[in-house]
């Protein structure tokens, strides 16, 4: 468990810091593999909804004030996957939800854009720091 601990460590200790709590969300759904409470997974997935507005704006943010080349391809991904989370939350409106298949998607789909696109983000705003260019215009 250690192991997978560090699966979301970036050295943006901003962002380390919600990608943290997006995982504590999504482990939330995996222990409910069948929804038998309505209002608790209703509760649930309002909060995932909002933290994933929360988090994609703050990325988006971030890689606009260090003009990061492929900001428009990582807005996109965001994109794409909230639009995939959106069709999960369709399915939970008409009573036919599998949560155990969310918990793998945004799982899995968090683990591979941190270490891909995140990583790709992540060097180069430390890079930015590192050479003191901050909030580039």
């Amino acid at each position: 468990m250690q192991e997978e601990a560090k699966r979301y460590i970036l050295g943006l200790p901003e962002m380390d810091s919600q990608h943290d709590y997006l995982y504590s969300l999504f482990d939330r759904i995996e222990k409910v593999p069948v929804v038998t409470d309505r209002a608790f997974m209703q509760t649930l997935l309002k909060e995932i909804e909002r933290y994933l507005l929360f988090h994609f704006t703050s990325e988006e943010y971030l890689m606009r004030c260090y003009n990061f080349p492929g900001f428009s391809m990582h807005q996109s991904d965001h994109e794409s996957a909230g639009n995939r989370f959106v069709k999960f939350l369709d399915d939970f409106d008409s009573d036919s939800l599998n949560p155990i298949a969310l918990s793998i998607f945004l799982t899995g789909w968090l683990m591979e854009h941190s270490a891909q696109s995140d990583a790709e983000y992540t060097e180069w705003i430390q890079k930015c720091r590192r050479d003191g260019k901050f909030f580039t215009e």
